[in-house]
Formats: C-alpha cells, structure tokens, sequence
C-alpha cells in the first residue's frame, strides 16, 4: 500500500511540475521568443527603468463616443495624462473627439485601421493598417504618433521590421498590468485593486475605452487615480515616460 501511495503521490507530483513548465513555456512562447531582442533594440517598450514614480496609463480601441468624453473629464479633473491607442476607423467617426484629445495634451496612438487579426495577413495588409491610421492621426490632430500597438498583441518579424520602417515603436504593456478590463462584468473596483496591488514605478498599464466594458473602465479610473496620487505616482504619455528612463 505504501509503495502505491508513494508511486501515486509521485505521479501526481511530476504531472503538476509538467504543468507548470508548460504553463511557463506557453507563457513565454505567448510573449514572443525575440521579445527581449526587440526590447534590447528599442524595437518594442514594455516598461521603463526609472527611480521615479511615474507610470503611463494606456487606453485601447477607442475613442468610443461615451465612454472617451468621461474618460477624458475624470484625467482632467485628476491632471493625468495618458496615451490613447486608437483605432483609424473609430478615429475617422470621432474627429472632433480626436481632437479634443490631443488638445487636453494627451498622446495618441496607432492601433491599426480596423483591429483585424494580422496572424496570417500579408505584409501589404498590414502596412496598410498602419499607415492609413497614422495618416489620419497627423490630419486630425496633427500628431504623428510615436507608438504602434498591435490588436491582440500579436508579434511577428515581418510585422516588427514594418513598424520600424515606419519609425514607430511597439508599444506594448507590463504584463503585470493587464487587469482584462474588457471582459463584461469585470467591475471598477476589481480593475482598481488589480492595478494597485501590482503598481511600481515605470510600468505602463493597458486598459480599453473603446470596449464593451468601458464604462467600469472609467470609473476604476476615478477610484484608482486619486489613491495613487496619495501614494506619491503621476500619470504621464509614454513618450514622456521615456524620457524619464534612468541612464546606465
């Protein structure tokens, strides 16, 4: 009996190590197996190394004509900055929205034309997305935007060597910081804590205006803002989070 236990027990044991290195190699192999290249080359930004306590609060899929004005009156009202990752084919509907953006200083940008899949799309596709939204950008707000961010996250060399031509950077996130405010009955609250229990200096938080969810979006904006405030953070665009990388 105890020979059987012991065999049970260390099957067990073996089959949940498998588990989790699997798990991890997922994980890992999610995040792309040259992602630390792209980051080494400046290619791609995650999170910036700095003493200060400043991180950059980034919105996606946007704008959304209601969920974006109440966004932007509760940054306002808090005198945070954050950088939109908009979609060319909202942007186009939005206009004067785009601009009432970039005029209460906020950074904008690219989140490709119509947020398709890009898994299996041609290089010419893909181009297309992205210059076709930087182009609206400029027009509209007269900014050119620094920052790509890929829908879904997707990564590619292909697609990597394309927003370099276009001298963009991948603006990505700190994994850390992915709270899945998107999903419908995530709660303010819950997006708040998510943030908070996971903050440190130079991260840079992913979030969704122009979701479903967004409107719990811009309420755990409301709540989280003014704690961290406390706590002695300010939230800047990610060009301005840049520049306060500290210097080896």
């Amino acid at each position: 009996m105890f020979l059987v236990i012991r065999k049970r027990t260390a099957g067990m044991i073996f089959a949940g190590i498998c588990f989790f290195g699997l798990s991890i190699g997922a994980y890992n192999f999610a995040l792309h197996p040259n992602m630390h290249n792209w980051e080494k080359q400046k290619l791609l930004i995650r999170q910036v190394k700095t003493d200060q306590k400043a991180v950059a609060l980034t919105f996606d899929d946007g704008p959304d004509p209601v969920n974006t004005p109440a966004l932007l009156e509760v940054l306002g009202k808090n005198k945070a900055k954050a950088t939109f990752f908009v979609l060319g084919s909202r942007a186009e509907k939005q206009p004067d929205l785009i601009k009432k953006m970039a005029e209460a200083g906020h950074e904008l940008g690219n989140h490709s034309y119509s947020h398709a899949d890009f898994n299996g799309k041609s290089d010419e596709f893909i181009l297309e997305e992205i210059k076709k939204t930087s182009d609206i950008l400029c027009q509209l707000a007269g900014q050119t935007p620094a920052f790509f961010r890929p829908p879904g996250g997707y990564l590619s060399y292909a697609m990597v060597d394309l927003t370099n031509q276009e001298g963009l950077t991948i603006g990505y996130w700190t994994w850390q910081q992915d709270s899945k405010d998107w999903r419908d009955g995530t709660t303010a609250a819950q997006i708040a804590d998510h943030i908070k229990k996971n903050i440190a200096p130079g991260q840079i938080i992913v979030l969704h205006d122009g979701a479903s969810n967004g409107a719990q979006t811009v309420k755990a904006m409301d709540i989280l803002i003014p704690e961290l405030n406390k706590q002695g953070y300010h939230f800047v665009t990610m060009s301005e989070l840049l520049e306060l990388e500290n210097k080896e």
